[in-house]
C-alpha cells in the first residue's frame, strides 16, 4: 500500500520521466500546498523506501566531474501506481476531507467571542495570501500539461469555497472583513483594518 507521498512520487516519474530525487524534492518544495514537504529529510528516505520495495530503479549517471542517481519506475511501480489510480474511488477520497480549520470553527465559542473575532480575521488573511500562490500557481499552468493545470484549477476552486466558507463564518458571527487588505511592512504578513 503506497502512502499519498510515495504514490505522488511515483505518479511524477512516471508522467514526466526518469528523474533526480533533488529535482522531485524541488516540484514538492515548489508546490503552494503546505501540506507536501520537500524537505530532504522527507524525500531521499521516500526514496530509498521506494528502492527498498523495488517500486523505481536507480541508475547512476555523470554530470560532469560530480556523479548523480536518476530513478525510474520500475513495472512494480507501474502496478502499484495504477492501483492506487483504480476504480472505486474510496469514500476516504471521494468524501469530505479533513480540514483543521473547519475542525477549529467548531470550537471557536469556547473560546469567547472577541478571540474567536480574531481567530476568523486572521484565518481569513491567511487563506487570502494562500489563494493568491494558488491563483498565480493556475495561472501559470494554464498552457502547460492539462493535468497540472486540471489539479491547480481544483486547488483554486477548493481555496475560494474555503474564504466563502469564512467569510460565511464572519458574517455570522458579526465580523467585518475588509475587501482590500493591506501590508503589514514590519512582516510583510496583510492584514486588515477591522
Amino acid at each position: 500500500m503506497l502512502s499519498e507521498i510515495e504514490a505522488c512520487v511515483l505518479g511524477l516519474i512516471s508522467a514526466d520521466g526518469p528523474s533526480t530525487p533533488y529535482a522531485i524534492r524541488k516540484v514538492f518544495l515548489e508546490s503552494p500546498s503546505p501540506q507536501w514537504s520537500g524537505s530532504a529529510g522527507t524525500i531521499y528516505p521516500l526514496v530509498e523506501r521506494l528502492l527498498r520495495r523495488r517500486l523505481i530503479h536507480s541508475q547512476v549517471f555523470l554530470n560532469g566531474r560530480r556523479r548523480g542517481h536518476r530513478i525510474s519506475v520500475t513495472a512494480s511501480g507501474s502496478r502499484a501506481l495504477e492501483q492506487w489510480l483504480s476504480v472505486p474511488v474510496p469514500d476516504w477520497v471521494a468524501g469530505v476531507t479533513p480540514d483543521p480549520l473547519r475542525t477549529r470553527i467548531r470550537f471557536l465559542g469556547t473560546i469567547g467571542s472577541k478571540r474567536g473575532r480574531q481567530f476568523v480575521r486572521h484565518a481569513y488573511r491567511r487563506v487570502q495570501a494562500h489563494l493568491r500562490t494558488v491563483k498565480a500557481d493556475c495561472a501559470r499552468r494554464r498552457t502547460g500539461n492539462k493535468f497540472e493545470y486540471l489539479t491547480a484549477r481544483g486547488a483554486l476552486l477548493f481555496m475560494q469555497s474555503r474564504c466563502e466558507f469564512l467569510r460565511e463564518v464572519a458574517e455570522a458571527m458579526g465580523v467585518h472583513l475588509t475587501k482590500q487588505p493591506h501590508s503589514d511592512r514590519s512582516t510583510g504578513v496583510r492584514k486588515d483594518s477591522s
